[in-house]
C-alpha cells in the first residue's frame, strides 16, 4: 500500500502541479524531492524522495511537524500565510576536515504560517543534491523568554531496512558522551536498549538503494542539543530534548529564547551508496559562516599524546619532554598535556611548555569543563565556566605559547552546557587557540563557524582499552561502523594508532591499526601509544605515520559495509591514501581499481598485513587509475598505502 501512495505521491510531484495545501521541492539536479503538506486540521508534514533510474523512493515517509510554546501550539490549527523561494550557491574554506574547500548549491523554500493565537511561525526547508535540511522560525521582536515545550519533528523511514546508532547514555558521572557502541545493525524502528534515553545522531539507514543519515546542525546557543525517543514503531523517530537529569539536574532541559528567534537545522543526507553520506559536507553547508577571519594561525596536525600509555605522565616535565621528542623524531606538531598538569611534581607546567616550543612543537593544554554541571576532580577545573576566569585563563596560556585545549567532561546537551562550548570557542579564537572536546556532545557544523574547533572525542574510541573488557571484541566491527555514522558528521578524535596491548589486549592486527589514521578524520591526529612503540615500527611504517596528513582535501568511499569492512582514499594536495580496515574473524581479499586516481602512472606503496598480527608486510607498484589491486588481509586486519605520482608526472 505504501509502495502505491508514493508511486502516486511522486506522480503528482513530478508533473509540476501545485495542489491546495502541498508544496514541492527539488535539489539542482533533480534528484531529490521534499513535498511539504498541511491538513484540513491545520497541522503540517512533510515527506523526502530520492530519484533512482527514474524512480522515486521514500527516504523519509509522511512525518510530522511542529512545535509547542508555552504560549500556544504551533503543532495544529495552522494556517498559510505565505511563501518564499530562494537559491544558493556558495563557496568556503574549512581549516580543517574531509574536504578543506567547499562547494555547493541547493533550492530553498520558506513558508510561514499563522496559528489560532494569531503567531508566526515559518518553516524554511533547504533542498541539497545528496540531500536536505528544515528548521523553524519565529518572527517579531521581544525581550520575554519563550519555551518550547515539545518538538513534534519525526522522521519516518522505512520500515524495511537497517540502520546504525548509538543508545542514548543512562545518566551518570561521566555520561551522557557519546561513548555508547554503535549498534553493529539492527531493523529500523527498534526500540532503544532498557535504560537507555533513547537513540543518538547520527542515525544511518539503509533501505533498498537509499542509503540514508539524520542528524542536526548549527545550534547557535539558543536551543539544546537533540536526540530521538527510545519508541520508534515502524520506523517513526522523533525528536527528544536532553534528560532533565543532565548536568545533576542544573538548568532547564527546554530551549527558551527571545524572539526572534530560529531553531537548529534537522538535517537528511541521502543517496544510492554510502558514498553519498561519507562526502557529504551538509552539516557545515548549513552551519553560519565563520566568525574568524583570518584562519591561518589555525593548524591542523599530529599529536603526541602520554596519557593512554602512562597516566600520571601529566604531572612530569620529564615525561613530557619524552613525548616532545617523540613529536620531533615522527615530525608531528603538537604534543597533549593531559590531565592535572597543574600537580607538576618536579617543575612547573611552563617548563615542559617552553622545551617543546624550544623544539618547535606546539603544546596542547588539557582541562575539566567544570562547573556545577559536573563533579570529576581531575584538573585544572573551574576555568572554562565563568567568562571572566576562562577568558583571563585563554590570555594567560596563549601567553605561554599554548597553541590549544583539550576541554573534557561537559556530560549534557542542555542549552547552558551548548552556550558554555560556544563561549570556549569564541574565547579561545580571541586568543588563537585551537579547541578539542572531550566527553562531549556531537558536531553539529561548528567546525565552520569557529574553525578553531578542530576535533572532538563523542566517540567510544581506543581509550577505551585501557578501561573496557568488551573493548578488544567490539572494536573491529566498531571501527568499520564508525565511517558510515559519527565521522560523517565532523571530525572525530579516536586517539587512534595503538600497537602496545594495555589492560585488554588488542584483537585488531597492526595494520588495522596503521589504517585508522586514514579512515578516520581528525583535525589533530592524537597518537596514543607510548614512544617506544612508534620509534620500534619498521621503516615504512614509522614513515608512514611520519607523513599521514591530519586535514584533507577530498574524501572517496571505494567499498565497505558498516559493521563488515571499509575500504576509504582520501587525497592530500597531489597524493592519495588509501585504507581499509577488516572487521570479520576470518581473512579476506579485497578487490578495487582506483578510479579516483586521474591520467598518467603512479607509484602505489602499500603497508599490509603481515605473517602474524604484530607484523607488517610491504609491496610497491605502478599503477593507473585502470588497473585493478587486490590486498589480502588476516582476520581484524587492515592495510593502508600511498599513492603519489609516477616517474615523468
Amino acid at each position: 500500500m505504501r509502495k502505491i501512495l508514493f508511486l502516486l505521491l511522486a506522480a503528482t510531484m513530478v508533473s509540476g502541479c501545485e495542489q491546495a495545501g502541498k508544496w514541492s521541492m527539488h535539489s539542482p539536479d533533480g534528484i531529490i524531492s521534499v513535498v511539504l503538506e498541511i491538513s484540513e486540521k491545520g497541522q503540517l508534514s512533510y515527506y523526502m524522495l530520492l530519484n533512482t533510474d527514474n524512480e522515486y523512493t521514500a527516504v523519509v515517509e509522511p512525518s510530522m511537524l511542529g512545535l509547542e510554546r508555552e504560549d500556544g501550539s504551533f503543532s495544529s490549527g495552522l494556517a498559510f500565510l505565505s511563501h518564499d523561494t530562494r537559491k544558493l550557491s556558495e563557496s568556503y574554506t574549512l581549516a580543517t576536515g574531509k574536504q578543506r574547500t567547499v562547494s555547493y548549491t541547493a533550492n530553498e523554500q520558506t513558508f510561514t504560517f499563522i496559528n489560532n493565537q494569531g503567531k508566526e511561525m515559518a518553516v524554511t526547508f533547504r533542498v541539497f543534491n545528496d540531500g536536505m535540511g528544515f528548521r523553524y522560525h519565529f518572527p517579531g521582536t521581544t525581550e520575554q523568554l519563550h519555551t518550547i515545550t515539545r518538538e513534534h519533528t519525526a522522521f519516518n523511514l522505512p520500515e524495511d531496512g537497517t540502520c546504525w546508532s548509538q543508545p542514548y547514555d543512562t545518566i551518570t558521572m561521566y555520561t551522557p558522551a557519546y561513548e555508547t557502541y554503535y549498534v553493529r545493525s539492527m531493523p529500523i524502528g527498534t526500540t532503544a536498549p532498557a535504560g537507555m534515553n533513547g537513540w543518538s545522531f547520527p542515525l544511518t539507514f539503509h533501505a533498498g538503494e537509499t542509503w540514508g543519515l539524520i542528524t542536526e546542525s548549527n545550534l547557535d546557543g539558543t536551543y539544546p542539543a537533540m536526540h530521538l525517543q527510545p519508541e520508534c514503531a515502524l520506523g517513526n523517530y522523533t525528536i527528544r530534548f536532553p534528560e532533565e537529569e543532565e548536568a545533576f539536574g542544573n538548568f532547564t532541559n527546554q530551549p527558551q529564547s527571545t524572539l526572534p528567534w530560529t531553531t537548529p537545522w534537522r538535517v537528511v543526507i541521502a543517496g544510492n551508496s554510502p558514498a553519498t553520506l561519507i562526502a557529504s559536507t551538509i552539516v557545515t553547508d548549513l552551519a553560519d559562516p565563520s566568525r574568524i577571519e583570518d584562519i591561518s594561525w589555525i593548524e591542523p596536525g599530529r599529536a603526541a599524546w602520554s596519557w593512554w600509555s602512562d597516566s600520571p605522565s601529566p604531572q612530569f616535565v620529564k615525561e613530557q619532554n619524552r613525548f616532545t621528542d617523540l613529536a620531533v623524531e615522527m615530525g608531528w606538531e603538537y604534543n597533549l598535556i593531559d590531565a592535572n598538569w597543574n600537580e607538576m611534581k618536579d617543575g612547573h607546567v611552563r617548563d615542559a611548555v617552553a622545551y617543546a616550543l624550544e623544539q618547535d612543537i606546539g603544546p596542547l593544554l588539557w582541562y575539566n569543563s567544570g562547573g556545577i554541571h559536573n563533579v570529576v576532580t581531575e584538573a585544572p577545573r573551574d576555568k572554562m565556566w565563568d567568562p571572566d576566569v576562562r577568558a583571563a585563563e585563554f590570555k594567560m596560556i596563549s601567553d605561554w605559547g599554548v597553541r590549544g585545549v583539550k576541554v573534557d567532561f561537559f556530560q549534557s546537551d542542555k542549552q547552558a552546557i551548548i552556550r558554555q562550548y560556544l563561549g570556549i570557542l569564541e574565547d579561545a579564537a580571541a586568543h588563537k587557540v585551537m579547541v578539542n572536546f572531550h566527553g562531549c556532545t556531537l558536531p553539529r557544523g561548528w567546525n565552520r563557524t569557529w574553525p578553531n574547533m578542530v576535533t572532538l572525542e563523542a566517540v567510544r574510541g581506543g581509550e577505551v582499552y585501557k578501561f573496557g573488557r568488551a573493548y578488544p571484541e567490539s572494536a573491529p566491527w566498531h571501527n568499520t561502523v564508525l565511517p558510515f555514522t559519527r565521522n560523517v558528521v565532523g571530525p572525530m578524535d579516536y586517539t587512534p594508532v595503538m600497537f602496545t596491548d594495555h589492560t585488554y589486549p588488542h584483537l585488531t592486527t597492526y595494520a588495522h591499526e596503521l589504517a585508522t589514521s586514514v579512515v578516520f578524520e581528525s583535525g589533530i591526529i592524537h597518537m596514543a601509544d607510548k614512544v617506544e612503540a612508534y620509534l620500534g615500527l619498521p621503516e615504512q611504517a614509522k614513515q608512514f605515520l611520519m607523513d599521514v596528513p591530519a586535514a584533507w582535501d577530498e574524501v572517496r568511499f571505494i567499498d565497505g559495509y558498516p559493521g563488515e569492512f571499509v575500504i576509504l582514499a582520501r587525497k592530500n594536495g597531489d597524493t592519495w591514501y588509501v585504507a581499509g580496515l577488516n572487521a570479520k574473524d576470518t581473512g579476506d581479499t579485497y578487490t578495487f581499481t582506483p578510479g579516483f586516481l586521474g591520467e598518467g602512472s603512479f607509484v602505489c606503496s602499500m603497508i599490509l598485513d603481515g605473517a602474524t598480527d604484530d607484523t607488517f608486510s610491504f609491496g610497491k607498484q605502478t599503477i593507473d587509475r585502470d588497473r585493478e589491486l587486490t590486498v589480502d588481509v588476516l582476520p581484524y586486519g587492515g592495510f593502508a598505502g600511498v599513492i603519489s605520482a609516477g616517474p615523468g608526472q
